[in-house]
């Protein structure tokens, strides 16, 4: 969202828009597995765990909003692509009741930090790393991945 506002001014949002997903940041994963760490084994071990929060559980387009919100910008977006049927809303209860575990950052402050790397430069657009599937292309490429 927030690369697809730098380039164009707008956000890309993936029709239609109501389709729900679990965000979460990098920093508040760190914490989580740091938490994971220092917890007592027989409440981790062996366990899987969803990262994040029930309220980090956002509708893409709802999502949008926040994101401009939060970086002070007018929300104009621009839908691209075919309906989106995947939707994906995520319970957290789990790792807060084993090991108290609560996020830190919101989506929005994310979107802000990179909005701010690459207004710096620090990050750019086209760079492949910053896009899941651009990486792992660059890296089969590179023969790093089959």
């Amino acid at each position: 969202m927030t690369k697809g506002f730098f380039e164009n001014g707008k956000i890309p949002l993936m029709k239609d828009g109501t389709q729900w997903r679990p965000f979460v940041h990098v920093k508040d994963t760190s914490k989580a597995m740091m938490m994971m760490l220092e917890a007592e084994k027989e409440d981790v071990n062996g366990e899987i765990f969803n990262v994040g929060s029930d309220e980090q559980n956002y509708q893409i387009f709802n999502l949008a909003e926040r994101v401009a919100a939060g970086q002070g910008i007018p929300f104009e977006y621009e839908w691209y692509g075919d309906p989106d049927h995947r939707s994906y809303r995520v319970r957290f209860d789990k790792i807060v009741q084993r090991i108290g575990f609560s996020p830190d950052f919101r989506a929005e402050d994310g979107a802000l930090e990179v909005r701010r790397a690459l207004d710096s430069g620090a990050v750019l657009p086209d760079d492949p790393s910053t896009i899941t599937l651009g990486w792992y292309k660059s890296l089969i490429e590179k023969g790093l991945m089959e």
